[in-house]
């Protein structure tokens, strides 16, 4: 994980920063801002899903000619940029949710990443344009998501879930002066993000389908399985499209295109390649997995049994 450890004290440096910004926020809504923050600690709570979130700035920092401390305050916008969209997505995810301080947080939050933004990026800055196509890919892609099939008909959607993330794309490249490889790079983001998104779905489909939401994985199984479009999979439907279907090695085989575009597009980006291999690893060792358990069931509960609990023996 060198795309990560390469890192690391530039990222507790990015946290420390952003937490000394939430101290100085209005007192009702300070502890909130923190806990908040500690949910996502990149450096506190391992295995973080925010990675290139997080760490895209520093990953572009050669290729984009910025300096290592704006790369810093750049992850710092994203860390705000990231807890925004988080609190969004949950209220939009939970309208009754009770607690009415979310959206009030959500705008604090987002002022503190215009403020830092805005201290690199006047006005008439193009920056302010991809940030609008940015929130707008963003918006379609949660508003329509579950009227459309998204993964089937363009998976590039998929990745606008977090489109935002890409404003260190064109934040790093207008800074150093090499705005002419945003479109390449923008592509590249998108790649690993769908792959990313796969890597989610696959973990949470059976929360995503009790709670109704857009899933990648249950897309697959649905057309894998040809089950209309008027009703989504049963949960015992999945789980024999995993078990005996194999339906996880043809859902991570896509990965490989994307590892293919990868190669085209973002040649100069060895970080971010190395971290959607280590998203395609890891989505691929999933699908062993699951064939491991299978096979060890075939022959038998007692060999199954032993092999979870060789570690007592």
């Amino acid at each position: 994980m060198i795309w990560f450890t390469s890192f690391e004290k530039e990222l507790e440096m990015a946290f420390s920063d952003a937490e000394e910004i939430l101290s100085g926020m209005p007192e009702a809504f300070r502890g909130q801002a923190v806990a908040y923050l500690d949910r996502f600690h990149a450096i506190k709570r391992g295995g973080s899903q925010n990675y290139i979130c997080y760490l895209l700035p520093f990953w572009l920092q050669e290729a984009a000619g910025t300096k290592p401390e704006d790369s810093r305050r750049f992850t710092v916008a994203m860390i705000f940029v990231m807890m925004y969209y988080h609190l969004i997505d949950e209220v939009m995810d939970d309208p009754e949710d009770k607690d009415k301080r979310k959206l009030p947080l959500a705008n604090l939050f987002q002022f503190e990443f215009l403020q830092l933004y805005g201290g690199y990026f006047p006005a008439a800055s193009p920056f302010w344009g991809y940030y609008r196509k940015y929130a707008a890919e963003w918006a379609e892609a949660v508003a329509f998501e579950n009227g459309s099939d998204f993964f089937q008909e363009d998976p590039v959607r998929v990745a606008h879930k977090a489109a935002p993330v890409k404003l260190s794309v064109a934040g790093a490249l207008l800074l150093g002066g090499r705005e002419t490889r945003i479109p390449a790079y923008e592509t590249a983001v998108d790649t690993v993000l769908v792959t990313l998104q796969m890597l989610d779905d696959w973990e949470d489909w059976e929360k995503d389908l009790r709670e109704g939401s857009y899933n990648c994985l249950i897309s697959s199984v649905q057309q894998e399985l040809q089950i209309p479009q008027d009703r989504r999979p049963t949960p015992e439907e999945i789980r024999e499209a995993l078990y005996v279907r194999d339906i996880l090695f043809t859902y991570a085989e896509r990965t490989d295109r994307n590892a293919s575009a990868l190669a085209a597009s973002a040649r100069d980006l060895a970080h971010l390649r190395e971290f959607h291999e280590h998203l395609r690893q890891s989505l691929k060792q999933g699908a062993q997995d699951l064939r491991e358990q299978r096979n060890l069931l075939i022959r038998g509960g007692l060999e199954y049994w032993l092999s979870k609990n060789k570690t007592l023996t």
